[in-house]
């Protein structure tokens, strides 16, 4: 190659290696290009579908325009001023997770299905429904009393959890307070009150702990008893059967696991002391002689252990026992024995009859022909004053009068029909009158103390009465309930009686 020739190639070579290097640049930009298009392309496409998501339906809005403008339901004008607006409000009381502090467990609930049996009036929407079904005009002023009574209650409770008078730790004062303790515990559950409400939450927690506290390691029993044969009027017997009842309650409110064992020892207890004729005796003896009022506790504890889904081997079987026994004590016309084979039967009592009627209707048989002659008499038997009630008693300072309207009441609600506002007419007015201005109801020999173990005593039987409406749905009230496909084991289960 000529010299010319070099020199063209020399002028060339700057130009040539500019374009190859643009080209170069210009095929990897392209390549950058077609690959990452795709992915690009691919993130609009998601994003569009999120859009399309998060878009409200067209006729959500419609929807929830027809709710607002739903028309409000109408309550009787004489009860509007006295009864929360809870009409519509659903009874959904355990449908939240029930926090129970202090009491070592939580609760772990979030069934509606929980209280659509015996206890389904226990919500505020329930009761507000059933005091207006069964309570007539009676009932707002009935439900204000129930909630001054729990007040007082909650005001006058010991620091330890229980209810009673003075600090001591004998037999006596162990056994009282776990009766005292029970039967107040008793009142706020009725009410739907457990450990995890606003008002009444810390009450209910402490009074649980107290009880849970008391009962013994190797018995079972949540009171002490008295080690001296033959004795009749021990009322340790009393306060365990009262115990279990409330912590079968709590149980069947709660779920807590932590309460089910103790239920359930309390529970043997009472039916390794029933006798062979299916009654029980002070001390759970298995002596020859039986007592209908201690009867009537053991009934009641075991029927809610029942309710409250603890499926217990043998408490089914002690209730069927309970029913000859009771039917047994039958004295004729209606009337009960309080009391047979200790020495003789005892009579001219006749406030065992509600005890022997209930006892039977909570074993399932209200239909017993001793049934039906306690609820003729019942039906016969008007509801005394609060003077002439306490006079009526008076020889017997033993007996308390509230004792025979709580049972009373009781069995005639449970049966229903034309004689419960009959009774209620005349029950309900002067129970609610009788109240003291403190919210507690007092013996007329108590009228001056601020408390005393009468009192409370009194003042939960006297709740447990107006509680009455709402406390256990009556044998005659037909709760809607469909069959489940699937049960779990611990599930409460549905049952109305």
């Amino acid at each position: 190659m000529g010299s010319g020739g070099k020199r063209l190639i020399g002028r060339m070579s700057g130009p040539v290696g500019s374009v190859l290097l643009h080209v170069a640049v210009v095929f990897v930009l392209l390549k950058m290009l077609v690959f990452r298009a795709p992915r690009q392309e691919s993130a609009i496409d998601v994003r569009v579908v999120e859009q399309q998501q998060a878009r409200p339906p067209e006729k959500a809005e419609p929807e929830k325009q027809r709710q607002e403008e739903a028309p409000p339901v109408e309550e009787p004008a004489d009860l509007v001023d006295r009864l929360p607006q809870d009409a519509l409000e659903q009874d959904s009381m355990l449908e939240s997770k029930l926090d129970l502090g202090g009491l070592d467990a939580v609760a772990e609930v979030e069934s509606p299905l929980v209280l659509t049996g015996v206890m389904a009036g226990r919500s505020a929407g329930g009761r507000g429904r059933l005091l207006r079904e069964f309570g007539g005009k009676f009932g707002g002023d009935a439900e204000k009393a129930v909630v001054r009574g729990l007040d007082w209650l909650k005001s006058v409770q010991c620091e330890n959890g229980s209810w009673g008078v003075g600090k001591s730790r004998s037999m006596t004062a162990r056994q009282e307070r776990a009766r005292l303790t029970g039967l107040a515990l008793l009142a706020f559950l009725a009410h739907g009150e457990t450990p995890q409400s606003g008002t009444y939450g810390e009450t209910v927690r402490r009074a649980i702990r107290y009880l849970l506290s008391e009962q013994d390691k190797k018995s079972g029993r949540f009171c002490p008893f008295s080690k001296t044969i033959g004795s009749h009027d021990d009322i340790g017997v009393y306060g365990h059967a009262i115990a279990t009842y409330a912590l079968a309650e709590a149980y069947g409110l709660t779920r807590a696991p932590m309460l089910k064992r103790p239920v359930e020892r309390g529970v043997q207890v009472i039916i390794d002391g029933q006798q062979e004729g299916g009654g029980w005796d002070h001390r759970y003896q298995h002596e020859k002689w039986s007592d209908l009022s201690v009867a009537g506790w053991q009934v009641q504890a075991l029927r809610a252990a029942q309710v409250a889904g603890i499926g217990f081997q043998g408490v089914e079987e002690a209730l069927e026992k309970s029913v000859p026994f009771v039917q047994g004590m039958h004295e004729g016309g209606g009337k009960f024995f309080y009391r047979k084979g200790n020495k003789k039967p005892s009579g001219g009592l006749d406030y065992m009859t509600g005890v022997a009627v209930l006892c039977m209707q909570m074993a399932g048989r209200g239909d017993a022909p001793e049934a039906k002659a306690g609820l003729e008499y019942l039906r016969d038997k008007a509801c005394s004053d609060w003077l002439e009630g306490w006079e009526k008693t008076g020889k017997n300072k033993s007996f308390n009068i509230a004792y025979e309207w709580y049972y009373n009441t009781q069995a005639i609600f449970q049966k229903g029909g034309s004689r419960w506002p009959t009774w209620n007419n005349r029950f309900a007015p002067m129970l609610i009158g009788a109240q003291d201005a403190s919210g507690a109801w007092k013996p007329p020999s108590e009228g001056r103390e601020k408390i005393s173990k009468d009192i409370v005593y009194t003042t939960d039987f006297c709740i447990l009465s107006l509680e009455v409406y709402y406390r256990i749905l009556p044998s005659f009230k037909k709760v809607a309930s469909a069959d489940a496909a699937f049960a779990f084991d611990d599930d409460v289960k549905v049952v109305v009686y």
